[in-house]
């Protein structure tokens, strides 16, 4: 694989550096009362076509004005560090270097992505410019071929919002001393499950992808699937196959999700059938981040007990409380001009070198495949 002359001088400077690294054990603690502020506090009365989407921001990484979600200067700095990325020179040549290539790339509809986000891309590719490159493509082509997935701009007014009453979803505020984000996924006794609820969960993830990529800085996330109050076996007769190996990619690859644990909450033996259904999605090492925890202490020997929610025992607020604030998030008109904006960033196909698409993409949406990106 060639280089470009600024690509060499970079790689040089990285390989010149020392790849081992201590990271804080202690998170710092915040205050929770920040996400009981009224929506108004904190979200301006504004409309879509008045909030400025900036594309000439610094690098400077910095937890959401609300603290919605909170990360704190220091995780920034130790994730930089272990990515060899913790001098601004560094980071400027290579930021440079991907928004040249941009500029130079005629398929992709969207060359303006402001410096923080392109960090998070190379961040998430652990700090490759050609795997960056192929991140920011892939996404591109994603939203080009399978367009369904991005749709949605406001969640209140789109095809998910009966989701949004079917259980509770939370991003929990506080990192855990490995700095991994976690969120809860938990359904509702009285949900009727469908069978479009599944395209409707995968675009609302998405909603929440684009969020935590322009507002989150962590070293991957965990998901806590509660289905305590559900019956498992009804959501695998339901489970679209052909869905979930057309998403698991996009999420991963398109969005360098790295995907530390899925925890699934549950007695029901009915788990193991739908574990052994899904694995073959995953590569191995994701594979084996798959758990089971039959009841709230297993919960707790997996995740640390003061990141959790009330109803599991922890000190964060309740997962009502948590969804109430995540939906206002997401449904704001910040987010909303988020949204807009980049599901711009597509590509035209007829502008892309045939044999390149064919190398890279041809049959990603119709055949099944292992997923290796950590």
């Amino acid at each position: 694989m060639r280089h470009t002359g600024n690509e060499i001088v970079f790689l040089l400077m990285k390989k010149e550096k020392s790849v081992i690294r201590f990271f804080h054990e202690e998170i710092v603690q915040y205050n929770y009362t920040l996400l009981f502020k009224k929506e108004s506090s904190f979200i301006p009365e504004k409309t879509i076509s008045e909030v400025e989407i900036s594309t000439k921001m610094d690098d400077t990484i910095r937890e959401p004005e609300d603290h919605f979600i909170r990360f704190g200067p220091e995780v920034v700095e130790e994730i930089r560090r272990e990515h060899n990325f913790d001098k601004k020179e560094d980071r400027d040549e290579a930021i440079a270097i991907i928004e040249k290539w941009l500029k130079s790339q005629d398929h992709l509809v969207k060359k303006d992505f402001d410096r923080a986000y392109l960090e998070r891309c190379i961040i998430t590719s652990k700090s490759s410019l050609e795997r960056t490159k192929k991140q920011i493509d892939k996404l591109a082509t994603f939203k080009t071929l399978v367009p369904k997935y991005f749709q949605v701009i406001n969640i209140l007014d789109s095809d998910v919002t009966p989701i949004l009453h079917a259980g509770y979803f939370a991003i929990l505020p506080t990192l855990t001393k490995d700095y991994h984000r976690v969120s809860v996924l938990k359904l509702k006794s009285t949900i009727d499950i469908k069978s479009t609820y599944f395209e409707q969960l995968f675009k609302f993830i998405v909603v929440v992808a684009e969020y935590l990529k322009s507002n989150d800085y962590c070293r991957g996330y965990k998901l806590i699937v509660d289905l305590m109050d559900v019956n498992p076996s009804d959501i695998i007769s339901k489970l679209n196959l052909v869905e979930l190996q057309q998403f698991l990619p996009i999420l991963t690859e398109g969005y360098g999700t790295k995907i530390k644990g899925i925890i699934y909450l549950t007695s029901s033996k009915f788990i193991d059938g739908f574990i052994k259904i899904v694995k073959p999605f995953f590569s191995e090492k994701i594979a084996s981040r798959l758990h089971v925890a039959p009841n709230l202490e297993a919960l707790r020997e997996l995740l640390p007990e003061e990141i959790l929610p009330e109803e599991y025992g922890g000190k964060a607020p309740s997962l009502s409380i948590l969804h109430e604030k995540i939906v206002k998030q997401l449904s704001s008109v910040q987010q909303q001009a988020i949204m807009k904006e980049m599901n711009r960033a597509r590509t035209d196909e007829t502008k892309r070198q045939r044999d390149k698409f064919n190398d890279q993409y041809m049959g990603m949406a119709g055949t099944f495949r292992t997923l290796s990106l950590d």
